[in-house]
């Protein structure tokens, strides 16, 4: 099974996303910070996330700083990164493109739009079994 970290300050949001994304045959993790990801991830036994989920509007950082952090993280760095959104916002979306994002979600999201904006990027993110 492939792992998901979401990175957002409700734990509601991991929580939701964890519930829809098991439909999927992924582990989810949630985290409240990026450095609460790290300490996760540094667990033993951790698997490295394919994706990581993370929210635009992380207390104490901004969005462009949080994705450079999980880049610049050997268990993140080539994980598919989506950002999490409220609203379509070109400064802070063209931030975190620049920053190494690979694309958007848009909370609040419901199963269908969740599973909508991630599966093209575990398909591509899932090794392939030989």
């Amino acid at each position: 099974m492939t792992t998901c970290l979401v990175i957002d300050e409700s734990s509601i949001v991991a929580k939701v996303a964890a519930r829809i994304l098991t439909g999927i045959d992924l582990t989810t993790v949630g985290a409240e910070s990026v450095a609460g990801a790290a300490r996760l991830l540094a667990e033993p036994g951790a698997a490295a996330p394919v994706l990581v989920l993370v929210s635009a509007s992380l207390q104490n950082t901004t969005v462009d700083a949080s994705v450079r952090a999980l880049r610049a993280d050997p268990r993140t760095a080539k994980a598919k990164i989506l950002v999490s959104l409220v609203e379509s916002n070109l400064g802070t979306m063209t931030r975190a493109k620049r920053a190494g994002a690979d694309g958007f979600i848009f909370r609040p999201f419901d199963r269908a739009s969740l599973l909508e904006w991630v599966g093209p990027f575990v398909q591509a993110a899932t090794p392939v079994a030989a």
